[in-house]
């Protein structure tokens, strides 16, 4: 919202989670669901990170299942068989919690800003 020299507020958009990656509109969301349908995936979260070419590209943190295991390339490949090609996290990191914000939600900033340090020192592959 913006606030006029009258006092009024006008709506001007929509702050979420939607970036674009090569022209693409990715919600996080939707590859989170994405990956949650894998049988060995408890909980996923999506973020953004930068990228040179596509401007943002999206990066996973996947808690699985007890007592599973699974290479994060079976899951990229697993991805790319079973949803739309440009949905496909480009790094994918296994963890057993996710941060929690203030509001006890998932920290979403506190992963894609440990996903951008990950990318930017060359360990985007590390577990």
């Amino acid at each position: 919202f913006r606030r006029d020299e009258n006092g009024f507020f006008w709506f001007v958009g929509r702050h979420d989670d939607m970036f674009v990656c090569g022209g693409e509109n990715i919600w996080p969301g939707e590859v989170e669901k994405l990956l949650e349908s894998h049988p060995q995936v408890q909980q996923a979260c999506v973020v953004p990170v930068t990228d040179d070419i596509k401007g943002q590209k999206p990066a996973a943190w996947v808690i699985l299942r007890a007592g599973e295991s699974v290479d994060p390339s079976e899951l990229k490949n697993w991805v790319l068989q079973h949803g739309p090609a440009y949905l496909h996290p480009r790094h994918i990191w296994l963890t057993d919690h996710f941060p929690l914000a203030g509001t006890n939600k998932i920290d979403r900033r506190a992963l894609q800003t440990a996903a951008e340090q990950r990318v930017n020192r060359g360990n985007a592959h590390d577990l």
